[in-house]
This record gives structure tokens, sequence and C-alpha cells, in this order.
């Protein structure tokens, strides 16, 4: 959480951390959003000192989203670039003077640590310069796991309440998009418009998009959904030309994120009409894997001891899994989860080899739980995901309220698929561990 930064800067030996802000996207930096709690096109660098003071350095066009952060403000023409460029006409020249000067100024010392995002060859050649150029000043630099993802691993509650917001709207667009698939009708075992052209990924995918953006969401990652063998191979988005089939499982994976803001992450696993028997049977196995994790989830506990009962699981079922088999192109072939936040993929991770052992469940965390089964070669592949928090009370909740059923009924008048595509009615009820269908 931010409130915890003064005590990380302090853990980490750091006097100053210093964010570079987005170079004109509103999200192309998500630590500088994090910090300043707007969406707004903002740019400018943020200055965060261990005493838990903090400043913004931003530009005269942007004045008035300055000043909704509530940080200290310091204009950036108080070192006017204009006049620096007469002087060190080289741009590296000019921008090591323009930090040189705000050091100076602010009276900026002792160990200093820049983030943010950008060209890497450029901030390597800025550091080196900055850190022969300023006295009583060491360049710090640190892997991985640095103290913005340390605090970011935990939400304070209005965080954890706006994801619960962005996640009941997202379950909303895969409401919709069911109705949208169930408004078509069946012929030749493919789903088509009236005039009888079949209805396409794409078309399904740009429906999705018009359905995100009309509830207040962006997509910037885009989203999943996939069709058969393609959807056999985990990130395959989906080709747009591919026709709606009945009877193959469809992998619907949305991410979606308020502006410039927090993201949701849920993924369920359709098939039209009906599910043959090997794909009801993967997706039970899918589904109760997911089951006896999130029965489980215990504060304290190592987020590791969810991926490997993960593996325990799949394996007594005898499939393959990325820890009997590391090298796996079928199977359970992934991690657990990942955490959640400004970013699409934020710590805590679930690993499977021994990284990071310390990492544990705490209250605040935010994370995803998506166990799924890939069998292209069989043409066919599966995966359920809800995000989850855990409350300050050490409570595990979903933020995902949408069922998970497997079969999409379709309209009644539809014409008739044969009862051996259909599968038996006991078939038919298995691929809905949830009881009847909820859409």
């Amino acid at each position: 959480m931010k409130s915890e930064l003064p005590r990380l800067l302090s853990e980490c030996d750091l006097d100053v951390a210093l964010v570079l802000g987005p170079d004109g996207m509103s999200g192309a930096n998500p630590i500088f959003r994090y910090l300043t709690g707007v969406a707004d096109h903002l740019t400018g660098i943020l200055i965060v000192h261990w005493t838990g003071r903090r400043q913004l350095i931003h530009g005269t066009m942007e004045r008035d989203a300055a000043r909704k952060t509530g940080l200290e403000l310091i204009n950036r023409n108080r070192w006017p670039m204009h006049e620096i460029l007469k002087k060190y006409p080289q741009p590296l020249e000019a921008s090591v003077e323009f930090y040189r000067r705000i050091f100076a100024d602010l009276k900026i010392h002792g160990r200093v640590a820049f983030y943010g995002t950008g060209a890497i060859g450029a901030h390597h050649a800025l550091l080196q310069r900055l850190q022969a150029e300023l006295p009583g000043v060491e360049i710090a630099c640190e892997f991985e796991r640095d103290i913005f993802q340390l605090a970011r691993e935990t939400k304070d509650a209005a965080e954890i309440e706006t994801m619960r917001q962005v996640g009941e709207t997202t379950c909303q667009i895969v409401k919709a998009t069911v109705k949208f698939l169930q408004s078509h009708e069946v012929r030749d075992e493919r789903l088509v418009h009236q005039d009888g052209r079949p209805l396409t990924i794409g078309e399904v995918k740009n429906f999705i998009r018009m359905e995100t953006l009309n509830r207040g969401l962006e997509e910037p990652e885009g989203h999943i959904f996939a069709l058969g063998r393609d959807a056999g191979v985990p990130h395959n988005v989906g080709v747009a030309e591919t026709p709606l089939v009945l009877g193959q499982t469809i992998v619907f994976d949305i991410y979606p994120r308020r502006s410039g803001g927090y993201y949701h992450d849920m993924t369920r696993t359709f098939c039209l009409g009906y599910a043959p028997p090997e794909i009801e049977r993967a997706y039970r196995d899918v589904l109760e894997c997911f089951e006896q994790v999130v029965t489980t989830l215990q504060l304290g506990q190592p987020t590791q001891t969810y991926q490997l009962q993960a593996c325990d699981f799949f394996e007594a079922r005898g499939r393959r899994t990325i820890r009997s088999d590391p090298k796996a192109q079928s199977g359970y072939i992934h991690g657990l989860g990942h955490g959640l936040g400004l970013e699409l993929h934020e710590q805590p991770s679930f690993p499977t080899f021994g990284e990071h052992p310390e990492l544990t469940l705490r209250p605040g965390m935010v994370f995803t739980i998506e166990p799924g089964l890939y069998y292209p070669e069989q043409g066919f592949g599966i995966r359920l995901e809800d995000t989850y928090c855990c409350d300050q009370s050490g409570e595990f909740h979903s933020l995902t309220p949408y069922p998970k059923e497997l079969v999409i009924p379709l309209k009644a008048k539809s014409s008739p698929v044969s009862s051996s595509r259909r599968g038996s009615r006991s078939q038919r009820r298995a691929a809905s561990p949830r009881g009847g269908c909820l859409f």
C-alpha cells in the first residue's frame, strides 16, 4: 500500500525515489498513476522522499490536472529547457543539466532510485551520466521486487472497492456477449446471421470491444476469444475469420480496466449447444481444481503452495503439468495465477519451482486463480479464472460474480442437432455442474 512507502524506502536504504512520468500516454507508467491518483492527462516527475514528502514537477499545460493530485507542486518552468538548450545543445547533455539543476535546487542527495518506463538504452545512458555528474548522489538499482512492486502487492479498501466495481462491469460484458451469441440461429452446426452468413470470431470480438467502451471500460491489452484448436494454446487471442461452431471450446479471457486505472481479469470456457464427453471430463477436472484451491486459501500460506496443489490435483488425474514436464505443450502448462492492479500482471506470483519463497498471502492482496488444461492436438483448451481479494480480516472473496457453466444453450427454434452430436441428457446435465443455465 502507498502508506508503506516510507518504511520501504528506509528498509531499502533509499533517500529518494524519483518517478519519471509517462511520455504523454496516461497508461504508460502505472507507478506514476499509482502515486498521483488521477486518470487525467498528466506527465512530469514525481519525487518521493524517505520522510514521506512528495513533490510533483509538472508542465504548465497540465497545471489543473496536477492540482487534483494534492501533492506539493513545482512547475518545470523553474528550470526552463529552452535556456538549457542554448548552453547544452546535445539532448543528453541538456537532460543531465536539467536533472543537475533539479537535484541542486531541491537538495536531493544520498541514495536515489529512478523508476518509470521508456527506452532502456536512453535511460541507461542518462543514469550513467548522472552518476558521474551529481556529487553526493548514488544511483541505486533494483533488479526485481522494487519498493513500488512491494507497495502494490497489497491494496487498500478504496482500491479493492474500485476493483470490485470493475469486476461487476466485466461480468456484465460477458453476460451481454453470451446473449449476443444466443441471439443467432444455428445452421449446419454453426451460428449464423438471419441471412445465413456465419457469425465469426471477429464479429464477436467487435461486439466485446463496443460493450467494453459503452460500459466505461477500456481494453489496452485486448482480450482472448479463441475457438477449438486455437483455444488449446493459452495466449492465442482468436482468429477473426473463424466461424462459431457448435461443440467446440471457446476460451473467453477478458481483462479490461477503468481508463488509466485498475484492471479486472476473468476467464470462462464455453461450448455452444453441447459439449463432447472428453471436453466435459476436462472441464470438470479444471472446475474441481479451481474449487479445491479457492476453498483452501489461507492467510500466511506461501503462494507456491497453491500452484503445487494444482499440480498435485492434475497429476493425480493422469494429466501432464508444468512441474512434471517443464517443456510440456499440453496439459496444465502455466502458473495458477498472478497479482492484479494498475497492471495486468503484478505481484504476487504463484511460482512452480521455488522462486520467491517469501511470497505469502496477506491482507490487501488481489490476485487471479486460473487453472486450465490445454490439448491443441485434440482441438480444445479450457481455463476458468476469477479475481480474488483478501480483506483486512484475512477473508478471501471473489471479485468475479459470474457463474461457471460450460454449455451455452441456443434458441429452441434453431435447427435440430442430432442426438449423437448433442450427447445424452445426462452428459448435457454434467456439462453444467451448477445445475440449470443462468444466462
